[in-house]
C-alpha cells in the first residue's frame, strides 16, 4: 500500500505555512475538480491532504513537548488513549477548565432547593418584616430568608454551598501526529485568564495493536499447526484485519515488519509495522488430534534420523 503524502499531493515542501498551503490547494483543484474534468479520485485525495494540513497547522491545536512544564501557573493531568487512536492522529475529547459561573442548580444561593426547609424565625414565615411609627407604616423583604418565609437548611449537592461550579468544558481536539505514549501534550489557554493545560499521554492496547516503547507492534496469535504448514496470518493493522504471508524460514518470537503501515510520523508519513508472531499450544488435544500428532512426531524422528545417519 503506497504511503500517504499530503506534501507530494499538494506539490509543497513540509516547510510550507498554511497561506501556501490554500495556494496550492486552490491551483491544484482547478485542475483536478471533477466539474472541471479532473478524475474524483485525484481531487478526493488531494482534499484529504489539504484537510490534514490544516488541522496540522490550526492555531490552538495540541503540540508536542519534549520536557515537563516548569513554574506553577498551570494544569497537568493525564489523557487516556488508545493505541490506534495515538497512531492515526484520532479526534479525542479533552476536558478543559474554564472560568467559575453561577450554580445552575442553586442559581447561587449556596443551598440545594429540593433539600429540607424549615420556617424563617426572623420573618415567622410571612417573608416581610413590619416597622410602624407614629405617621407611617412600612414593609421590607426580610433580609434572612429573601422573602421566601422559609430557610433552606441543606447545602448545595453540585457547588457543595459555594454558588459557584468551576467552568469546566468539553473541547474536540485532533492528537497530534508523531505523539507517542509518555510525551506531553501542550493546550494553550482557549480564553482570558484560562491557564495553560498540560496532559500527559496514557495509552492503552487497541485489540492487538500495542505500543512498545515508541514502536506500533501488532501481536498475531496463530496455532502451532498453521504456524508449521506456512498458512497465511491474520494481522490487525491501521485499517483493520488483513491475511499476510509469512517470510520464508520465519522463525517464532520474533518480529517481521510491514513497511509505510505503523504509526503516522509528524510531517504525515508513516513508520512501519512491526508485527510480532506468537504460536499457540492447545492445552488440550482430541485423542483424534493427538494420533495424527504422533504419526507426524513419528515421521519427523525418522526424517531427523537419517539425517544424522547421512551425516546433515
Amino acid at each position: 500500500m503506497k504511503a500517504f503524502d499530503p506534501y507530494r499531493i499538494l506539490g509543497i515542501s513540509p516547510q510550507a505555512n498554511l497561506e501556501e498551503i490554500r495556494r496550492a490547494f486552490r491551483e491544484k483543484a482547478r485542475q483536478l475538480h471533477p466539474d472541471l474534468g479532473g478524475k474524483k479520485e485525484l481531487f478526493l485525495e488531494l482534499k484529504r491532504s489539504y484537510e490534514f494540513l490544516c488541522e496540522r497547522l490550526a492555531p490552538n491545536r495540541l503540540r508536542i513537548l519534549k520536557e515537563r512544564p516548569r513554574g506553577d501557573n498551570y494544569l497537568l493531568s493525564f489523557l487516556d488513549v488508545t493505541a490506534r487512536e495515538l497512531a492515526l492522529g484520532a479526534t479525542v475529547t479533552v476536558v478543559v477548565p474554564g472560568k467559575t459561573k453561577t450554580c445552575s442548580h442553586c442559581q447561587g444561593r449556596g443551598q440545594n432547593p429540593s433539600g429540607r426547609k424549615e420556617t424563617c424565625l426572623f420573618c415567622e414565615g410571612r417573608g416581610e418584616i413590619e416597622f410602624s411609627g407614629a405617621k407611617r407604616h412600612l414593609r421590607i423583604v426580610c433580609p434572612r430568608c429573601g422573602g421566601e418565609g422559609v430557610i433552606w437548611v441543606d447545602i448545595c449537592p453540585h457547588c457543595r454551598g459555594r454558588g459557584e461550579v468551576s467552568g469546566e468544558r468539553e473541547l474536540v481536539l485532533k492528537l497530534p501526529l508523531g505523539a507517542r505514549p509518555g510525551d506531553i501534550l501542550h493546550l494553550p489557554p482557549q480564553e482570558e485568564d484560562e491557564v495553560d493545560v498540560f496532559f500527559e499521554l496514557q495509552v492503552h492496547p487497541s485489540g492487538n495493536l500495542i505500543f512498545e516503547g515508541r514502536q506500533l507492534v501488532s501481536r498475531a496469535e496463530v496455532p502451532f499447526w498453521s504456524f508449521a504448514l506456512g498458512c497465511p496470518l491474520k494481522v490487525e493493522t491501521l485499517e483493520g484485519y488483513e491475511r499476510v504471508a509469512l517470510p520464508p524460514r520465519f522463525q517464532p518470537g520474533t518480529f517481521f515488519t510491514l513497511p509505510n503501515r505503523g504509526a503516522y510520523r509528524e510531517d504525515g508519513t508513516r513508520e512501519d509495522l512491526m508485527v510480532r508472531v506468537e504460536v499457540v499450544f492447545p492445552l488440550d488435544l482430541s485423542p483424534a488430534a493427538r494420533k495424527k500428532l504422533e504419526e507426524f512426531a513419528e515421521i519427523m524422528e525418522k526424517k531427523e534420523g537419517q539425517n544424522a545417519s547421512s551425516g546433515y
